[in-house]
């Protein structure tokens, strides 16, 4: 009796010894697995050839110098960017699956009442890279010099006004409610395709983000800023006006990235470390200057901050907006 009590002590000792070495294994492997082992997908919320795609392919190509595996850059545009943030807000929180956070679908989409989601809380938001500079176009054979002209003829002629978009439609809502002017709103899924219809006469402006092509035509002068969407402003044009000059509105301002909710800290931590090296990327930074786009840092806590402080105005505007759109119905 007493010797099988005695190996069962033993047998049971060598088991808990053999569960305590897994257990560390396991908490080991927790804290510090082999993250990535496999290609990231990463979905550009806008499409081919505009300010998003190829500052977002450009920032990965910096940062895959930093690690192992791959970013498979993946064009998912509509919805001003809510198609690709839903494909990453339903995908599985390992660290495989990315996007491009930008202001029409992280910070206008949870307010519109339009998007599968009324907050950022299926997200976890990695850092930004940089912000878009946004001005209002017109063609220069286009009978209006200034802002002022432009809105004086549009009050004259409601709804005539075909305005240009690739996101944001809060934004370029109350900019033009400021403005007291009833307009005509067209999406598009890219700068690149508003631009050409811009070009093409097919819309009277242009409302999307500056690049280096918007700047080429401007320069040879075939297209006209008449004013600017918040305070940033391209470089030799800055006596423009901006509608924070004009009417103390300045519009939210981010590109950056964000993940599913519940990404596990060691990707955070490894995300972490290879972003904040890419954004200092030469090579990334000299794409960006290329855009006129200011490369803007921000990590996990500054743009959860810059975001939290900006969705309460922006959610107002879309109620006043509502407010306004349901009485027109009435």
């Amino acid at each position: 009796m007493k010797k099988r009590v005695g190996r069962n002590l033993v047998v049971i000792g060598v088991l808990g010894v053999w569960m305590l070495l897994f257990h560390n294994i396991d908490l080991a492997s927790a804290k510090d697995p082999d993250y990535p082992t496999k290609p990231i997908n990463f979905f550009i919320s806008f499409g081919a050839g505009g300010v998003t795609d190829i500052s977002a392919r450009a920032f990965l190509e910096a940062a895959a110098k930093h690690i192992e595996q791959p970013f498979v850059p993946i064009n998912k545009p509509g919805g001003g960017g809510v198609i690709a943030a839903t494909a990453v807000m339903n995908s599985q929180p390992d660290g495989y699956t990315l996007g491009t956070i930008t202001t029409s679908n992280g910070i206008a989409a949870p307010c519109s009442g339009a998007a599968p989601y009324q907050d950022l809380g299926g997200f976890t938001l990695i850092m930004n890279y940089g912000n878009y500079i946004y001005p209002i176009m017109v063609k220069s054979d286009a009978p209006w010099k200034t802002w002022k002209e432009f809105i004086e003829w549009a009050r004259k002629n409601p709804r005539a006004a075909k305005i240009g978009i690739t996101g944001g439609k809060a934004v370029t809502n109350q900019g033009f409610v400021l403005s007291q002017v009833e307009f005509t709103c067209i999406p598009f899924k890219s700068s690149s395709e508003c631009f050409s219809a811009t070009l093409g006469g097919h819309v009277t402006v242009y409302c999307g983000a500056f690049d280096m092509t918007s700047a080429a035509y401007i320069k040879e002068g075939k297209l006209r800023i008449l004013a600017y969407w918040g305070t940033e402003k391209a470089p030799g044009f800055e006596n423009i006006p901006s509608t924070q000059e004009l009417y103390g509105f300045s519009s939210p301002n981010i590109i950056g990235i964000f993940g599913p909710k519940g990404l596990p800290d060691y990707v955070l931590r490894r995300l972490d470390d290879v972003f904040a090296k890419a954004v200092k990327d030469p090579n990334f930074i000299n794409v960006m200057n290329s855009m006129y786009s200011p490369v803007v840092y921000m990590n996990r806590n500054q743009i959860k901050k810059y975001v939290e402080e900006t969705l309460p105005e922006v959610c107002r505007v879309f109620g006043i907006l509502r407010a306004e759109e349901a009485k027109e119905k009435k």
